[in-house]
């Protein structure tokens, strides 16, 4: 059994953007967008037919959430060798503010029940991870040894969020600094 415990994040860890849009797909747009919906689909609101909407009427298209989100995904790139390198020697938990439509979508696509021992989300708190409520609330559904604890994320405020409860982080930058830094 493995004694050691990794948080990790998925957007910008696990999932790093290519910097590509498409024909459908408008990242300019989407991030937009995620400024005006991102906060209420973290926390499990039900705006995601809003934000297709809306996305739809921009980009003068008839996209469907499951194609939007598969369009989505199509300009992304999986981490699959952190996650082989992280599944090693550490139990996995994906701790994510990504939204549940996302979340349903992606989890299928890349089996992280293949890979991840445990998933928590902003939307199981109904609180972003920003906020040191959400790391004092899931300490207190899991059982880990906080020595034995690392917190992986690209966002210095949510990696000090963590902090405040003794969890401790990496900034990740890339896999092979991840590498020297555990």
């Amino acid at each position: 059994m493995k004694t050691k415990t990794v948080f990790l994040d998925l957007g910008g860890v696990v999932f790093n953007s290519t910097g590509l849009s498409n024909e459908k797909i408008d990242w300019t747009i989407i991030t937009k967008l995620n400024y005006k919906y991102g906060h209420q689909l973290n926390i499990g609101e039900d705006v995601f037919g809003d934000f297709i909407r809306d996305y739809n009427q921009m980009t003068q298209q008839e996209l469907e959430g499951a194609d939007f989100l598969k369009l989505i995904f199509d300009t992304l790139k999986f981490n699959q060798e952190l996650v082989d390198m992280l599944s090693e020697d550490y139990r996995i938990i994906i701790v994510s503010d990504n939204y549940r439509e996302n979340i349903e979508y992606i989890s299928q696509r890349y089996h992280f029940s293949d890979w991840a021992d445990e998933q928590y989300y902003s939307f199981d708190f109904n609180m972003e991870k920003s906020n040191p409520l959400f790391f004092k609330n899931l300490l207190e559904k899991l059982n880990v040894d906080l020595d034995h604890l690392i917190y992986i994320d690209d966002s210095p405020g949510k990696l000090h969020s963590a902090k405040q409860h003794g969890i401790q982080g990496i900034l990740f930058k890339n896999n092979q600094q991840v590498k020297l830094e555990i």
